[in-house]
């Protein structure tokens, strides 16, 4: 930015000196004050391409962060859909006199499907980053997680989905 403006200056030094040059009349301007006067026009011009170029700036920002809402608002609806339904998918079956039939238990399957979801929702918890497998209702966490808040975050939220009987959480906290 520096070396833009310095050689802005030089190129209108170098004009009012031309100016000078040619134009030699009585009462006129002195070279150093024409000088002075292109100078303080280059500056003028630098303080308003600089302004323009920050309004554009603020605007892209304004605009990223908008559709980066929008994008965040549709991944939420999109999981809390995909939640929906699996959590229907495996909720238990009721005879037609009201009373509960052979209910049976969540699915190893859906159970990592929620937990997985679930991390979905956390900004701090990634899902590509952290291995949910499931056994018999015993859920495993293999990865790595950011800090140690977020590793308890992620066997808390593991631990308080229906089914899941124990969760062993083997995340390691990943160095900076």
């Amino acid at each position: 930015m520096t070396t833009t403006i310095l050689r802005a200056a030089l190129a209108a030094a170098a004009a009012a000196l031309a100016l000078s040059a040619c134009h030699r009349e009585a009462g006129s301007e002195t070279v150093g004050q024409r000088l002075d006067t292109a100078l303080d026009r280059t500056q003028q011009k630098l303080n308003e391409a600089g302004e323009k170029a920050e309004q554009k700036l603020s605007e892209a920002g304004k605009k990223a962060e908008q559709q980066l809402d929008q994008a965040g608002t549709k991944i939420a609806a999109a999981t809390d859909s995909t939640v929906a339904s699996v959590k229907e998918s495996v909720t238990p079956k009721f005879s037609g006199d009201g009373a509960a039939g052979s209910a049976k238990p969540m699915s190893d399957t859906a159970i990592t499907a929620s937990i997985k979801a679930d991390y979905l929702k956390d900004p701090d918890l990634s899902v590509l980053k952290i291995d949910v497998d499931t056994k018999n209702g015993v859920v495993t966490l293999n990865g790595l997680a950011a800090d140690e808040q977020a590793r308890g975050r992620a066997e808390k939220i593991a631990g308080a989905i229906k089914g899941v009987k124990e969760v062993r959480n083997f995340l390691v906290i990943k160095r900076a």
